[in-house]
C-alpha cells in the first residue's frame, strides 16, 4: 500500500491514476491525516510533499522516520534547489521525484517497495 501526501486534490488524482494499477494508494492532505493512516493501515512506501502549504514536508519526512523507523518515504518537490532536495535526504527520504508527476514515476516507488519487502 502507498500513501500520498500533498495539500492539492488535483494531484493527489492524477497521483492516484498513474500509481493505482496494482497497488492500493491512499492520499492525505494534512500530516495529522498522515499519521493516523500509517498508524491504522501500515504502508510499504509514503510520498511526500516538500510544500504543504501549512505545514512543513521535512518535518513531516523527520517526524515519518522517527515514528516509522522502517517506512521508506519518497519526498517530492517542484525545486530543484540543492538545499533543500539535500535536507529532505539528510532528514530520511530515499529518493526525490520532482514535479509534476509522469509515469515514469511508478518504477521508481516500485523499486523504493521492493526494496523495503527485502529488508522486512
Amino acid at each position: 500500500m502507498i500513501l500520498i501526501v500533498d495539500d492539492d486534490p488535483a494531484f493527489l488524482e492524477k497521483a492516484r491514476e498513474i500509481l493505482n494499477r496494482e497497488r492500493q494508494v491512499f492520499l492525505a492532505s494534512t500530516s495529522q491525516q498522515a499519521f493516523k493512516l500509517a498508524k491504522d493501515l501500515g504502508f510499504s512506501v509514503v510520498l511526500v510533499d516538500l510544500n504543504l502549504g501549512h505545514e512543513d514536508g521535512l518535518a513531516l519526512i523527520r517526524e515519518i522516520k522517527s515514528r516509522f523507523p522502517g517506512l521508506p518515504v519518497i519526498a517530492i518537490s517542484e525545486s530543484h534547489r540543492k538545499a533543500v532536495l539535500d535536507l529532505a535526504q539528510k532528514f530520511g527520504a530515499v529518493e526525490i521525484l520532482h514535479k509534476p508527476i509522469t509515469p515514469e514515476w511508478k518504477p521508481v516507488v516500485e523499486r523504493v517497495r521492493a526494496l523495503r519487502a527485502r529488508m522486512a
